[in-house]
């Protein structure tokens, strides 16, 4: 991060040092001109103002403003009659102006003289005016050693404020570039930490910028991350555990075919029976795994149709008839005839797994209801049954990844249920009570008409 911060340091120098520039030509190159140009019209301002004043025989005014300018004011008539300002004696009424610069015909006048006896500089502004109906001069000057010490003055100080600035500058921008890398340090470790595989990493920027922006997403990356170790962690310890089951199962049955002598073909049967539905058993699992995993991963894409709810639920009800033979549930539906917008295979596999979670927590006999009610532009469908329930603390699991409530299946019939349904943006909730059974909820959108 040495580089970063060497670069701002740089970079707050040379801005300052540009900043500097400007000011040292302001301050000291173009202070003469500046300040003279400044005074001249200064003294022009303060001439139309007394010439104003004394047009109109205000002399109050015009001693007032006098008084206020800092110069030496004359005002004399063609005539070469003195009617205001400083009664000195010698050359020029006492400033020592050479006369010929009164015989002038311009309206307003800026001259540079020399006293002709003391032989100091001055600055002259000469404006013509009317006073008592006669043509008249009024002369305003000021020394140039006026304007020439302020110069001087501004250059010394200036090099001592210059001295003072540079330290407070180079101090400043070594504790702004620390303040301004820090936080890009604590990305940068961030980041290492997290490719090195700790995700535990929390980071705490408080800048109100791009970097806290930057810091509050590589603190959702790790929390993604982290879950996505965990759920990769507890697949692989799941999946181990439920195939290394019906694995040794497949295989116990098929040493004892090899080890069975004989003719009794209802225990051989039995036996291969057994073992594929160990397989079927597998394949569903690894059926699951993949469906959630593409679920996730944002690969599947809705197919979106308008289908008949009750169709596709008869359809579905169907399908387990070979797993209803000979048990006591009855499964009844109700108001199932509307036509509703969905991915009719997603929502399929949808009815399917609670359809088959309803199955499973009926132990002898009991009955499983599929209903819908219309709401709006919605239909809720709601699939209940009399099983045996699911513990109130428990129902905030049912959608996890690997939950088993009765530690049957995969634990994974709900977590595709909720993936499903939100990709569908339908509302969903699940109710029960223990001993009485299950009903979960959720809506589809109903086809416009």
């Amino acid at each position: 991060m040495r580089g970063i911060r060497k670069k701002l340091f740089i970079t707050y120098l040379i801005i300052t040092g540009i900043i500097f520039l400007l000011f040292y030509l302001s301050q000291v190159v173009f202070i003469g001109k500046i300040y003279t140009y400044y005074k001249i019209n200064q003294l022009k301002s303060y001439s139309l103002k007394i010439a104003n004043a004394l047009a109109t025989n205000d002399y109050k005014t015009a001693n007032e403003l006098m008084e206020e300018s800092n110069a030496k004011v004359i005002a004399v008539t063609d005539t070469g009659d003195l009617v205001f300002g400083t009664h000195g004696n010698g050359q020029g009424y006492g400033i020592g102006l050479p006369k010929t610069y009164l015989n002038t015909n311009e309206r307003l006048s800026v001259i540079e003289f020399t006293h002709p006896s003391i032989g100091v500089k001055s600055l002259a502004v000469i404006r013509s005016f009317s006073y008592n109906k006669q043509n008249a001069k009024l002369v305003l000057t000021i020394p140039l050693s006026t304007i020439t010490d302020t110069t001087v003055i501004f250059k010394s100080e200036f090099f001592l404020m210059l001295l003072i600035c540079i330290v407070v500058i180079i101090i400043m921008s070594v504790i702004m570039s620390k303040r301004l890398t820090k936080p890009i340090d604590d990305l940068k470790y961030a980041a290492q930490n997290i490719a090195s595989g700790n995700l535990d990493v929390k980071l705490d920027v408080k800048t109100n910028d791009e970097l806290e922006d930057l810091a509050m997403s590589m603190n959702s990356m790790a929390k993604n991350l982290s879950t996505a170790e965990k759920f990769k962690k507890d697949l692989i310890a799941n999946i181990t555990h439920d195939l290394k089951t019906p694995l040794g199962l497949i295989k116990g049955y098929c040493e004892m075919l090899l080890d069975f002598y004989g003719d009794d073909k209802e225990k051989r049967n039995r036996y291969l029976n057994a073992a594929l539905n160990e397989v079927d058993r597998m394949s569903k699992m690894i059926d699951d795994v993949l469906s959630l995993s593409k679920l996730q991963s944002g690969l599947v894409k809705l197919k979106i149709t308008s289908f008949n709810l009750k169709n596709l639920v008869d359809d579905v009800i169907l399908s387990f008839e070979p797993l209803l033979h000979g048990k006591n549930i009855n499964i009844v539906t109700e108001n199932l005839d509307v036509i509703v917008n969905g991915d009719v295979e997603l929502i399929r596999r949808v009815l399917m797994n609670l359809l088959s979670n309803s199955i499973k927590s009926i132990d002898e006999a009991g009955l499983i209801t599929i209903s819908s009610i219309l709401e709006d532009d919605h239909a809720k469908v709601i699939v209940s049954d009399t099983g045996k329930g699911i513990e109130r603390e428990k129902l905030q699991d049912v959608f996890k990844k690997f939950y088993k409530g009765d530690n049957k299946g995969t634990g994974l019939g709900l977590a595709i249920v909720r993936e499903i349904l939100d990709l569908h943006g339908s509302k969903y909730h699940i109710e029960s009570e223990m001993n009485k059974g299950t009903s979960f909820y959720f809506t589809l959108e109903k086809e416009n008409t």
